[in-house]
């Protein structure tokens, strides 16, 4: 019974026909089921927890703020995908400053790799100091392209914000990331 229902499979059809192609599918098949136990997330395979995990409430939020020249940019300005792209290496960037540019991948590159590949993996995709200026001027740019500016300043900051009881919203705290004068 067994053998019918295994002649059936499109991985047995495939076999007859071409093995090395069959073989691919295995190891690929093989592949994700090892980085399935391990818990490892790659494309197009995610993990329950990548979208179901609960999200706690937190006491305070980051909000940041753009401003070129003296104008606020506002979120709303962006589309959808240019928002995604300015806020998130803006909070990524703004993690770096308060972890004094110690990425967290480097955890992940030192658990799973060691010697040269792990020296090449670092040089390769870690951030340090050495990218703060370049990301500044690379943000400005960004920003830039999509409006028409007559001062080439641009600032960024962080607003902890609470909520409080009654629903509205509270100012913690507010820190100058930086200020790029980009002539």
């Amino acid at each position: 019974m067994f053998a019918a229902m295994w002649q059936r499979t499109f991985l047995y059809q495939v076999w007859k026909r071409d093995r090395l192609l069959a073989s691919f599918f295995v190891l690929f098949i093989l592949g994700q089921l090892f980085f399935t136990y391990k818990g490892v997330e790659n494309t197009p395979f995610f993990h329950f927890g990548m979208y179901s995990a609960p999200y706690h409430e937190q006491p305070s939020y980051p909000v940041y703020r753009i401003e070129v020249g003296h104008a606020q940019v506002r979120s709303g300005s962006f589309y959808d995908q240019q928002r995604e792209v300015v806020y998130n290496t803006l909070a990524a960037y703004d993690g770096l400053q308060q972890l004094h540019w110690q990425d967290s991948l480097d955890r992940v590159i030192s658990h799973r790799f060691s010697g040269t590949t792990a020296e090449r993996l670092r040089a390769a995709l870690l951030n340090n100091s050495r990218m703060d200026t370049p990301y500044q001027k690379w943000l400005f740019s960004y920003i830039a392209d999509m409006r028409m500016i007559e001062d080439p300043t641009l600032t960024a900051s962080r607003a902890t914000v609470s909520y409080q009881a009654d629903g509205t919203l509270h100012t913690d705290s507010t820190h100058t990331l930086f200020t790029l004068r980009n002539d």
